[in-house]
């Protein structure tokens, strides 16, 4: 999910396409997310047969959509930095990513993941209620608060809420980087960097810090694939440092546009080598120590790739205004807070269904999306719940 603040500083006009990547995106994530119990490794709920196609899709998805929802996001932040003060950009940021985090997410809706993920693996017997006045408190409570060495590689930080979490702790650990990096000195000195990556090809040269630091966070403190959407946390934040660096010059939305195939053509020819590395690591556990290296290179490259083809063909094909993106863009952060849970909720009724595959998936589909959409509309109507949510609220008419 992307937060809906709007980079005016790197167009002439407001940059629509932004827009549409980042709805489209969270359909993605949507699809994503329903496709998960059917594919490898392990999740919430888990269908009893396992589908190749879906297993594809997942792997494939996984190396690009969590960095494409970084990206977006430091562009977006580039925006907020220009027009807040200190207080206003850190006041900004806590309601639309904690609260919503730490009030709605953390007390009712993911309980509701956590419950039927407890019962599906038969941690748990019993009724909701139960268990939410019970253990989802003392014993599944997913914030993880205990800063063991290890806590960046496996720690629990809100399920799938993690996004929101880890946003806002970036945004106030790179707020003084920012703020210096604004400065037009500091400015003019990346004007060779701006050349480099406007020359065709260039901008790939900027997935070399990607590549270094995913190579650099090495196991136990940081594992492959990790808990955070198969990437590694200092990975996402290099590319939330990244994109907030594109953001400040309007030749770098020049270069995404003009990259856009050479980095389509790479990201096909790194997803095949994924492909590769992962069917030997899957059938040598202990391959992965050996591949260490190259298996960071590729995954490295491969999600920079894809995210500067989609950025560069979504700004190519996507740059207009349309009466069906208005809410729908506005509505990007709620659906993410609901989607999984009530994905998680339906699956566990689904999977047991004398179905095949592509009919329990679609019925998943189906109903989640109804219920979502359901329940978005009470939430975009009643400011309470807008604030809750993280949305804007809306002006009462005088």
């Amino acid at each position: 999910m992307v937060i809906a603040d709007k980079p005016q500083a790197i167009m002439s006009a407001r940059m629509f396409w932004l827009d549409w990547v980042r709805v489209l995106a969270m359909g993605v994530i949507f699809l994503f997310h329903s496709s998960r119990p059917f594919a490898p490794p392990s999740w919430h709920i888990m269908n009893p047969t396992l589908d190749l196609g879906f297993t594809l899709f997942d792997a494939f998805v996984s190396g690009w959509i969590m960095p494409l929802f970084f990206a977006v996001s430091g562009i977006a932040v580039y925006s907020s930095l220009a027009k807040r003060s200190t207080f206003q950009f850190i006041s900004d940021r806590f309601m639309r990513l904690m609260i919503p985090f730490l009030f709605i997410g953390l007390f009712v809706i993911l309980p509701v993941n956590v419950y039927y993920d407890a019962v599906f693996h038969r941690y748990f017997t019993g009724n909701f209620l139960s268990f939410y006045l019970g253990p989802y408190f003392t014993k599944y409570f997913p914030l993880d608060l205990n800063f063991s060495p290890t806590y960046f590689a496996n720690s629990n930080q809100g399920v799938y809420l993690w996004y929101l979490f880890w946003l806002f702790v970036f945004s106030l650990a790179t707020f003084n980087l920012f703020k210096w990096l604004a400065e037009e000195r500091n400015r003019n000195r990346l004007s060779k960097l701006y050349a480099v990556c406007n020359m065709r090809g260039g901008i790939l040269l900027l997935a070399v810090p990607l590549i270094i630091v995913n190579i650099a966070a090495v196991p136990p403190y940081f594992i492959f694939p990790s808990g955070y959407g198969g990437w590694k946390l200092p990975a996402y934040l290099v590319l939330f440092i990244t994109a907030y660096v594109m953001a400040s010059s309007p030749q770098f939305e020049e270069s995404i546009e003009k990259n856009r195939v050479p980095a389509l053509l790479f990201g096909i020819i790194t997803s095949l080598l994924v492909f590769a590395l992962a069917t030997i690591v899957l059938s040598d556990s202990s391959a992965l120590d050996r591949y260490y290296v190259p298996v960071s290179i590729v995954w490295a490259l491969n999600g920079w790739c894809w995210v500067m083809a989609i950025l560069g063909f979504g700004r190519k094909h996507l740059s207009f205004d349309h009466k069906y993106l208005k809410v729908p863009n506005e509505l990007v952060l709620p659906f993410y807070v609901l989607h999984q849970s009530v994905i998680v909720a339906i699956a566990f009724y689904v999977v047991v269904l004398d179905l095949i595959v592509i009919e329990k998936y679609f019925l998943i589909v189906l109903a989640s999306f109804s219920i979502i959409v359901a329940l978005l509309y009470p939430i975009s109507k009643f400011n309470l719940l807008r604030f809750l949510f993280g949305m804007r609220m809306k002006k009462r008419p005088s």
